[in-house]
């Protein structure tokens, strides 16, 4: 309910919608059926590839498509666009070992807290995923790309 990772992209790289509400349509793995997403006791699938009936509308709310499209979720394109870029791709291309880019990932996911939540000044509030936060510092400079996905 708090990610887009769900949503179903088009063929033309837009989110599917529904025909008449014109809102994002996810799949929702209890009804076996896309719906959208914020109908009231769907079950979101992260991962899909599905025909759905929808229509793909563009940036400038221009109809790319209607009918019964292919769609794939939003996580699912993520994946698939960062499956080249392995440990093992970074490592070749800066001096931090695939190992080490493994660990630290792992101490992150070790540390998200997904799911918990903290108590401040009386007000219940959850805790975010853990963030790498950029600013002015390496990623700024010439192959700062490469440092901050190492």
């Amino acid at each position: 309910r708090h990610t887009n990772s769900p949503y179903l992209v088009g063929p033309h790289g837009y989110y599917l919608r529904d025909r008449a509400t014109r809102k994002p349509l996810v799949w929702d793995e209890a009804a076996g059926r896309a719906a959208t997403h914020d109908a009231p006791g769907i079950r979101e699938a992260l991962s899909a590839s599905v025909q759905v009936d929808a229509v793909e509308i563009g940036a400038d709310d221009e109809l790319l498509a209607d009918g019964m499209l292919a769609g794939q979720t939003a996580f699912d394109k993520l994946v698939a666009h960062m499956a080249p870029y392995s440990p093992e791709w970074a490592a070749g291309i800066c001096d931090v070992p695939a190992q080490a880019m493994r660990k630290i990932a792992n101490e992150y996911l070790d540390h998200a807290c997904v799911g918990q939540t903290i108590e401040i000044n009386g007000k219940t509030m959850p805790y975010r995923p853990v963030a790498v936060t950029l600013g002015k510092t390496v990623n700024n400079g010439w192959g700062g790309y490469e440092c901050c996905w190492a």
